[in-house]
């Protein structure tokens, strides 16, 4: 039982301290260092190339827009007359055929 407690407590005699590498310390706060700095990511959207290209894009359909607009023919002007509304009159303002409504 004694050589078991001798040969196991003779078993740390060949450890030596750990060391580090040469420049550990110095990566490491230099990695610590690069988490702490906020992160530049440039975004898509904020690119130039993109920002000309939407911007070019919206251009083109305003000017396709606004000639288009004006290719609509202009709306018709409202009468506005004295007599009283009737059913006909209502009929005939928006084309509808009075006479298929009650049929």
């Amino acid at each position: 039982m004694e050589n078991r407690i001798d040969k196991i407590l003779g078993s740390t005699d060949g450890l030596k301290k750990a060391a580090a590498p040469d420049f550990f310390y110095t990566r490491l706060i230099g990695r610590m260092q690069q988490e702490l700095e906020p992160k530049r990511k440039s975004f898509f959207l904020l690119r130039p190339a993109f920002i000309t290209t939407a911007l070019s894009l919206i251009l083109v359909i305003n000017i396709v827009a606004l000639t288009q607009l004006n290719k609509q023919p202009a709306p018709k002007a409202t009468v506005q007359s004295t007599k009283p509304a009737t059913i006909e009159s209502f009929a005939k303002a928006y084309d509808m055929n009075s006479e298929s409504l009650y049929e």
